[in-house]
């Protein structure tokens, strides 16, 4: 045969078989082709020769496939729990001789920046870290102090410089300038990017629940106030201000905890001021609201330390649950002194999230002090810890008789902190190393 007849067949021979193909292609179809894992058309529970992936052809059964997405920290089913770190302070007050020295006439403008900058790093550490701010805030430039505090709204960027980020607005001065003072007041605060809670600017904003997510763990804030020294809420706005209800408090430890919180913390200013240790009507309030649902209790009002505790509390489910009590946290910045007031705890609590339930799995109480001090005189004010300054003694603005001042107040004070007797805690956390 011919060279052009063998080509002739052998292009006649490619084109049938390329035809064959393309017809079994068309008769297999789609769904019968093999998948790439090789099981397509397998009836259920039949064996393959190895698991997927695995070359070996050791006859078992295909292993069981690893879910699509891991459980976020601490939820169920996750090895992994949520950690987070909330620190609370007391007092933040603004007496009128704190102020001259924080003021820049150059440009109109007040920086208090320096009271916090001893403990910065111990704020900013935190994932959440709250306040009680006890004054009104002002750009008007009528600033007062005791009896009716306004103070000037640069306090405000101090605050959020030093690493709060939640600051609660229930307290006995939170109405000293009236309606306005409460508007203003909130509208600067929430400027800077703080969370607040305690007063409103609406009854829509009263009613929103407060939930901060950290690390997968969702506090939820609550904020009262025993009163407004007299000064009344309009009728009008009952919204405006939360004030101490036991039996509404419940309710709304209720729908903050249906709003997806996992931890609740209430701010409650309350108490007798310059008492030492929590009043009974104190002790059965929080221990009551503990009982209801709440997880942490952080007092103010007392402008001293009083002690704290950790009570046990069995929820509706039979579960056992330990709430942390801080009565009074002191007065973290003022001008007040004597008899302990310039004193205040900064409180370090550790949570922990496993299976869906957060809990405190360590209460740290740091002590701080109000170092007051001349400088071309003016009052200068400082907030310092006061272990780490007493072990360091290295502050070359403290003198020898300072140091030794510190040392006896601090064994004073800490005789305060661990459980005041017939409480029902015991200071600590089960399972954990605690010292009070």
């Amino acid at each position: 045969m011919s060279r052009r007849g063998l080509a002739f067949l052998w292009l006649t021979m490619s084109l049938a078989g390329l035809a064959l193909i393309l017809a079994l292609a068309v008769w297999l179809g789609p769904a019968d082709r093999p998948e790439a894992d090789g099981t397509a058309n397998r009836p259920p529970g039949e064996e393959t020769n190895g698991a997927v992936g695995d070359s070996t052809g050791t006859g078992q059964a295909d292993a069981p496939q690893e879910p699509d997405t891991v459980p976020p920290p601490g939820l169920p089913g996750s090895e992994t729990p949520a950690e987070g770190l909330l620190a609370a302070v007391g007092d933040i007050m603004m007496h009128m001789p704190q102020l001259p020295a924080y003021y820049d006439p150059d440009t109109n403008r007040y920086d208090f920046s320096p009271f916090f900058t001893e403990v910065k790093a111990l704020i900013a550490e935190a994932d959440w870290a709250m306040a009680n701010l006890e004054t009104t805030l002002s750009a008007d430039g009528d600033y007062s102090g005791y009896p009716r505090f306004s103070s000037p709204h640069e306090l405000a960027a101090a605050l959020k410089d030093a690493g709060f980020d939640i600051v609660t607005t229930a307290n006995n001065h939170a109405l000293d300038r009236g309606v306005p003072g409460v508007m203003r007041t909130l509208e600067f605060l929430r400027a800077q990017g703080l969370v607040t809670r305690g007063t409103y600017r609406s009854p829509e904003e009263a009613a929103e629940p407060t939930i901060i997510e950290r690390n997968a763990i969702r506090l939820g804030l609550l904020a009262y106030t025993y009163g407004t020294n007299g000064i009344p809420v309009p009728k009008d706005m009952p919204w405006l201000i939360d004030l101490i209800d036991e039996e509404r408090i419940a309710r709304d430890i209720a729908a903050l905890r249906e709003a997806g919180a996992d931890y609740i913390a209430i701010a409650l200013h309350f108490g007798t001021e310059y008492q030492t240790e929590p009043s009974k009507e104190q002790k059965r309030l929080a221990r009551r609201l503990i009982a209801a649902g709440a997880d942490l209790i952080a007092g103010s009002h007392p402008h001293v330390i009083q002690p704290y505790e950790i009570v046990e509390a069995t929820d509706a489910d039979g579960s056992v649950r330990q709430g942390v009590i801080l009565y009074s946290m002191g007065n973290f910045i003022s001008n007040q002194r004597g008899d302990t007031k310039e004193y205040g705890v900064l409180y370090r609590i550790r949570l922990r999230k496993e299976e869906g339930v957060t809990r405190a799995t360590d209460v740290e109480p740091v002590i701080t002090w109000v170092h007051r001090y001349k400088a071309e005189g003016r009052n200068h004010y400082r907030i310092l810890p006061v272990e780490r300054v007493l072990e360091e003694r290295n502050d070359p603005l403290l003198t020898g008789a300072d140091y030794e001042r510190l040392a006896n107040d601090l064994g004073a004070i800490r005789k305060r902190l661990p459980v005041p007797d017939g409480t029902q805690g015991n200071g600590t956390f089960r399972g954990t190393e605690h010292e009070g």
